[in-house]
């Protein structure tokens, strides 16, 4: 009898055998159970609760956010939409935005920590342990050398300032001054913003101009060339014939 995270499907008694996931009674028999876990519903529920951090546990639908057996009156969508689980999900997504944690392992497995990509380790995955670390000056300093490269900043001979290439502008050493230097100087979002709309799906690439101090070019792959990082040059190059000829 197929039995597990993947099929739900546990004994009942001598006749019928229980599907947790989908909390229905099939008919003992390989041909029966074979087409329910085949079936739409059955492999919807199994995709809602591996998004969602249930699992079978003792034979039962257990919510590990909510740490709870689910009511077996309670369908996977339903507990889904519940107030708790809801408000769990706001919680741990608002936390979790931007700050390089993966879920996964906690959601589709009985693992009981996330994983922070920054810090290359292990967190259990409760509001309170999580919230605690992404506001450590560890994780928030691990941020920050994540960023600096993609947004065009650079440690300069002065320890107390580092520099933004993209801003022309020093900027004071500290976590607190780069990240709201990133997230809230109109200067540098406007420059982020206007550069995104004009390369988008242009196959040029910023990265490298971004990651170098001295680089002064950008990439296109699809002409295969340089071009001088400013936005008169670009919009004339994504605007040439040449680039053009070269779409697709």
């Amino acid at each position: 009898m197929k039995k597990g995270l993947l099929f739900g499907i546990v004994a009942s008694s001598k006749t019928l055998v229980r599907c947790v996931f989908c909390r229905v009674y099939i008919p003992k028999a390989n041909k029966c159970i074979e087409q329910h876990t085949q079936g739409v519903k059955h492999k919807d529920n199994i995709t809602l609760m591996t998004e969602n951090g249930m699992i079978l546990k003792n034979d039962e639908m257990y919510c590990k956010p909510c740490k709870k057996v689910v009511d077996e009156e309670e369908s996977v969508s339903k507990h889904i939409n519940s107030e708790s689980h809801a408000n769990w999900q706001a919680a741990i997504e608002d936390l979790t935005d931007g700050e390089y944690i993966q879920l996964e392992s906690y959601l589709t497995s009985e693992k009981e920590e996330a994983y922070c990509e920054v810090c290359k380790k292990d967190i259990n995955c409760s509001l309170q342990v999580i919230e605690a670390h992404v506001n450590s000056i560890i994780h928030r300093s691990n941020i920050l050398e994540r960023l600096k490269p993609l947004n065009g900043i650079f440690l300069v001979e002065n320890d107390d300032e580092v520099y933004c290439k993209v801003c022309d502008e020093y900027i004071d050493n500290t976590v607190q001054s780069v990240l709201e230097h990133i997230d809230d100087d109109e200067e540098h979002i406007d420059w982020f913003a206007e550069m995104e709309d004009l390369i988008e799906q242009q196959d040029i690439s910023l990265e490298r101009y971004l990651a170098n101090e001295n680089e002064v070019n950008v990439y296109c792959k699809r002409c295969d060339m340089e071009i001088i990082c400013d936005f008169e040059s670009i919009e004339t190059h994504v605007h040439s014939e040449s680039h053009l000829n070269n779409f697709g």
